[in-house]
């Protein structure tokens, strides 16, 4: 009986741990939160189950193990899928589409892009487009850094929430009032265009 229920308990121990890793992804929460929520339920699995230290620190190593592994396996899926899809591009083509993956990277460029529309839309002097610009390359820079450091896992939401905040602080000192409102309500419109979007794919579904 005792082989019995130790085998029991490792097994829930097990189910435990996995859904930890798949409820962490599924909710898309930041790395730091993700880490609360599983050292929050793997407390509650050492109270329930009667676990021994030693136990939550294999279950821990198990995770990461797990979460390593997962890490390997998007990373050769990702390489896997450009390996075909250079078999199948023309070497001109490979050669644009490697041009343009490096463009999205670049934050210059992206933010070139970006710059045009806000000009237009905010009727930006050559003064002001020149320092706007300049602080969406530092927060690009600055949320690529982020993303990088995250890997395949989610930009914590605090971290992402800081970078847009010092960016706006940064816009509202070179804007008049009225153009920075208007940029708010610029922003607010782009908001509700895509939860609408979302609202209406869901109930397509």
């Amino acid at each position: 009986m005792k082989i019995i229920q130790k085998i029991a308990i490792l097994s829930l121990a097990l189910f435990f741990a996995f859904s930890v890793s798949a409820f962490a992804q599924k909710e898309g929460e930041g790395r730091h939160g993700r880490h609360h929520n599983h050292e929050q339920r793997l407390e509650k699995m050492k109270e329930e189950l009667g676990l021994s230290d030693a136990q939550v620190e294999q279950i821990k190593a198990l995770h990461e193990k797990k979460k390593e592994e997962a890490k390997a396996r998007s990373k050769t899926n990702r390489a896997e899928f450009k390996a075909e899809m250079d078999k199948i591009l023309t070497p001109e083509q490979r050669k644009k589409a490697d041009a343009l993956r490096a463009e999205r990277k670049d934050p210059n460029k992206r933010a070139e892009k970006h710059i045009e529309k806000l000009k237009s839309d905010l009727s930006l002097t050559d003064a002001q487009a020149t320092k706007v610009k300049a602080a969406l390359v530092t927060k690009m820079t600055k949320m690529q850094t982020l993303k990088e450091a995250a890997g395949d896992e989610k930009v914590d939401k605090e971290e992402r929430k800081a970078v847009k905040t010092a960016f706006e602080t940064e816009l509202k000192s070179i804007l008049s009032s009225e153009q920075f409102t208007k940029y708010e309500q610029i922003k607010a419109e782009k908001k509700g265009k895509h939860g609408k979007g979302g609202k209406h794919r869901k109930g397509k579904k």
